[in-house]
């Protein structure tokens, strides 16, 4: 084969390819979840003030549908609503599209001092805004604020809420529970952080450092205003993670050679490496004993990093109430993507939890009639 011809077959092989390529990217199925949710729902956004003027980025889906009053499905966390714009639309809005399809308003906001959201973020801040009084806030004011808020000025809601998250943002659906908002009828954390000396960094107290390490680089970055996007971790120094945490050398290592100083919660959980007054403090579960909405705990047997917030939950929220949990062999990962299809349950009366929908657990169906 002379090169003329070589070349000839290079460029037709070339262009077989490409032809592949774009055949292939116009047959690709449509997100029919996607478009389903664009054509039926309308969204919005808000900035909600609480009740010390901070205000809270949240972005409201709503039924195109003004036939009927619908309740209001709410998640509030840390790690971001986006995206961000009013044209700009979530590819998924429930645990399950059969959610979208009944019918809900879907509300989503990024707590305080995270990402589009003013004012100043606190690790697993402690709920002592009840006993200071006046305008002093936490994570649960802010979300009875919220809350409050939502059922006066979002339309054709029917008074009702219902929140659910997974790991931290099941920590900011238990603290919802706390002096809670009439219209808080059920919530679901799964997966929820309780105790942080317990839950995820500390394993019964065992310091885990890459864990910390990993997730404190971004998440502990400290940010100038609000943004909408995740800040920037430091560059990978070694692909081998082992090799780079067997050299790291004591722990003090981590501030002088890599973080500076600059990552706050990390500073602050190396100088309390006993459950002092500060851990105590940041313990939810001392304020969960009078839960009055309806609950769902969901955990996994096999969730290595939050597995004592949702038993630990469950027992604290069932003394002197009656409250369900779900647990079965999931791990972390599985209890945000699989479970929720079955586990969040504070549905409308009239939806069909029938075992050709996935639902076949009756405390499920229970649970569904508290909205």
């Amino acid at each position: 084969m002379n090169k003329k011809t070589l070349s000839r077959f290079i460029i037709l092989c070339c262009y077989m390819m490409l032809t592949t390529f774009v055949q292939a990217a116009d047959t690709k199925e449509p997100d029919k979840r996607a478009e389903y949710i664009r054509s039926h729902y309308a969204k919005y956004e808000y900035q909600i003030p609480m009740r010390d003027g901070v205000k809270l980025f949240t972005s409201v889906y709503i039924p195109y549908d003004k036939s009927s009053e619908y309740p209001m499905m709410m998640q509030r966390t840390p790690y971001r609503v986006a995206p961000y714009g009013a044209d700009k639309y979530k590819t998924k809005l429930g645990p399950s599209e059969i959610f979208e399809k009944e019918g809900f308003i879907f509300v989503f906001q990024d707590v305080r001092g995270k990402f589009m959201s003013q004012g100043e973020y606190v690790n697993m801040r402690p709920q002592d805004a009840n006993q200071k009084g006046g305008n002093a806030t936490d994570d649960a004011t802010d979300s009875y604020d919220t809350i409050d808020w939502l059922v006066k000025n979002v339309p054709n809601n029917n008074g009702k809420v219902g929140m659910w998250g997974t790991s931290y943002p099941g920590y900011y659906t238990s603290v919802a529970a706390i002096n809670s908002h009439k219209a808080l009828k059920a919530i679901s954390p799964q997966a929820p952080i309780a105790n942080w000396f317990y839950d995820d960094f500390h394993r019964n107290g065992a310091f885990s450092t890459p864990m910390a390490f990993i997730f404190f680089d971004t998440f502990d970055k400290q940010r100038e205003g609000q943004f909408a996007y995740w800040p920037k971790g430091m560059d990978s120094i070694t692909p081998d993670g082992y090799d780079f945490f067997r050299n790291l050398g004591p722990l003090s290592n981590v501030n002088k050679d890599y973080f500076k100083g600059e990552r706050p919660f990390w500073n602050e959980l190396t100088e309390h490496p006993n459950y002092d007054e500060y851990w105590q403090a940041r313990n939810v579960l001392q304020h969960l004993t009078n839960v009055k909405p309806a609950t769902l705990v969901v955990g996994g047997w096999y969730d290595t990093e939050d597995l004592y917030g949702p038993l630990e939950t469950y027992q604290t929220m069932s003394k002197g109430n009656k409250k369900t949990i779900s647990i079965s062999s999931w791990d972390l990962g599985i209890t945000v993507n699989g479970i929720q299809l079955t586990a969040v349950k504070w549905v409308k009366p009239n939806l069909a939890l029938t075992p050709a929908n996935g639902f076949k657990n009756e405390s499920y169906c229970h649970f569904s009639n508290k909205i």
